[in-house]
């Protein structure tokens, strides 16, 4: 049986599967959330109700926050900066990176043990073995809960920088969104003559089962920083060109696709047609 208590501050979705996979795995769980109501389920099911946020601390070795945004963390947390101390405090609201070295920053000036996180999942996914938590900051905070955050999904330390976790969280659901955004383009074309978006969501796997192979040799590319070989900028301007005209032509909006010919045309403009495509990547850094 584990010897930590967990306090999980927040019960929506998240909140709630992380306590009840706590809970089934031995650990003593205590909860609080804004609206009381929603704790009342947990208490029934053996976790303990804490009327307020300093309750939850004093009762537990371990604060876990999921909360809503970065203002609701800090909201919730500074007023109670006090309770907290002798605490191992984890965050795994979603944050950005600043946000996220701006609370261990606070937690640092008020001598918590404060540890950052951010979840690779959804609630039906926590405790799978398709659940992974990313956390950074404090080495210490990550060890002595590690344990009890291992119960909840692949726990990958990124490094003692804050931000990192919530970082690589950003950048993985950038992947995501931008793929999603592609499948909503192309269910929309496919729409226009009667195909039924669920028939394209399965042509749409497959194919981007057979092609997402391919960012690993863009990778050595941007890695290396040698465009001078491969698909280049004019030929890929033609290409995404007619993925924008073809929209146009079933009555469907481009507007996913208009900010990558737009960068590929400044490359071409400014006498880099001939050179990968991929050297899209170096525009993308600001200053």
């Amino acid at each position: 049986m584990p010897n930590q208590t967990v306090a999980v501050l927040g019960l929506g979705a998240m909140g709630s599967a992380i306590t009840a996979r706590l809970r089934d795995t031995g650990y003593d769980t205590v909860v609080w959330n804004r609206t009381a109501a929603k704790a009342a389920p947990h208490a029934e099911a053996g976790s303990r109700a804490a009327a307020t946020v300093a309750e939850a601390a004093e009762l537990s070795d371990i604060v876990l926050v999921v909360l809503f945004d970065h203002a609701s963390v800090r909201e919730h947390l500074e007023p109670i900066a006090a309770d907290l101390k002798g605490k191992t405090v984890v965050n795994v609201t979603t944050t950005t990176p600043n946000e996220a070295r701006s609370t261990a920053a606070w937690a640092a000036e008020q001598g918590l043990t404060y540890l950052d996180g951010a979840i690779m999942a959804t609630p039906d996914m926590i405790g799978t073995p398709y659940s992974r938590f990313l956390y950074s900051g404090d080495r210490g905070a990550y060890d002595t809960a590690r344990e009890a955050l291992e119960t909840l999904g692949a726990a990958d330390y990124e490094g003692e920088d804050a931000g990192l976790a919530s970082l690589k969280d950003m950048a993985l659901l950038t992947a995501m969104y931008q793929m999603f955004s592609g499948f909503m383009q192309a269910a929309a074309m496919m729409r226009t003559v009667g195909v039924p978006a669920s028939q394209t969501a399965g042509e749409v796997a497959g194919w981007l089962g057979a092609i997402l192979p391919h960012t690993e040799s863009f990778a050595a590319v941007i890695d290396d920083r040698d465009f001078s070989a491969g698909q280049s900028v004019d030929f890929t301007r033609a290409a995404v060109g007619s993925l924008i005209t073809a929209s146009r032509e079933q009555g469907v909006s481009a507007d996913f696709l208009e900010p990558l010919l737009s960068r590929l045309d400044e490359l071409s403009a400014t006498g880099r047609g001939g050179v990968n495509w991929v050297s899209v990547n170096e525009q993308l850094a600001i200053g």
